[in-house]
């Protein structure tokens, strides 16, 4: 009966010990998840506004319009703002690009397809 006691007790501690291990990775993972579902919006916003970059660079040296992407929340509307961030070692220019959800005070523009202007284009000689 004694030695019947002890095992029981020897198995709930081991099964105790199990369980923290189990439930300490269990929260960890849940909030990894949440900040990988949280961020996703404002990672795909970022990625179009670098992508934007590419065309060419904003009219003024801080620069904010607004995108609309989709999230497993549904659709969201994120502000990119285009910073200056002056010039590299090599003379080009540097941008630093911010994606925050929109605010209802924003009066930023919705985001243009290109940068870049007619004008900008270099002309072809005949």
């Amino acid at each position: 009966m004694v030695l019947t006691l002890v095992f029981i007790a020897l198995v709930l501690s081991l099964y105790s010990v199990a369980h923290r291990h189990l439930a300490a990775q269990l929260r960890s993972e849940t909030a990894l998840e949440k900040i990988r579902h949280r961020d996703e919006g404002s990672l795909r916003a970022l990625a179009r506004g670098l992508a934007l970059l590419e065309t060419g660079a904003p009219s003024s040296s801080v620069y904010s319009c607004t995108t609309t992407v989709d999230t497993p929340e549904g659709t969201r509307t994120f502000t990119v703002t285009f910073t200056s961030a002056g010039m590299d070692s090599l003379g080009r220019p540097t941008w630093s690009v911010e994606a925050a959800p929109t605010t209802t005070s924003d009066t930023s523009g919705p985001m243009p397809a290109s940068f870049a202007t007619p004008t900008s284009y270099p002309r072809r000689r005949s």
